[in-house]
């Protein structure tokens, strides 16, 4: 992984998975050969795994299968500054590997980390993630590194 050009910029780890976690959805890309291919995700996260539902078919799932490896991007508080020709934002970058959750503990434990962060007045989401059928695949990114950019 490169170092950040400018440092003045970067921030702590805990402050990429604090901008990671209060973002709504993160970029994924993934790796097809040499064409890149990157996918919205509403993902939750415990400690230094990012977990996020899918289906169990399709591009991205076959991408998944064939090469785990995945990055990560988040972006928040993004503010255009017109007069400087430049925009505020802040943004996080996390390397890791996904994988399919099977066990069925870590996968309820995800898909409620998931409605809680998505959905967590709604009266029937204990119920909704018990319920998780074949049709939706979970998977965790185990994280191998993270970093964070302010940009004001």
């Amino acid at each position: 992984m490169h170092e950040m050009r400018n440092q003045k910029k970067a921030r702590s780890a805990e402050w990429a998975l604090e901008l990671l976690d209060r973002c709504e959805y993160a970029c994924l890309s993934l790796v097809d050969g040499a064409q890149p291919y990157c996918v919205p995700i509403s993902h939750a996260r415990m400690g230094m795994r990012v977990y996020f539902h899918s289906s169990p078919q399709g591009y991205k799932a076959e991408l998944l299968a064939a090469n785990p490896r995945v990055c990560l991007v988040a972006v928040a508080d993004v503010h255009a500054i017109p007069k400087r020709f430049t925009t505020e934002y802040s943004s996080a970058i996390a390397f890791g590997t996904a994988r399919l959750v099977t066990d069925p503990k870590e996968r309820y434990e995800a898909l409620m980390a998931i409605c809680e962060k998505f959905a967590s007045t709604n009266p029937h989401r204990e119920a909704c993630a018990a319920k998780a059928g074949a049709e939706t695949a979970v998977y965790c990114v185990e994280l191998a590194s993270i970093t964070g950019k302010r940009s004001e």
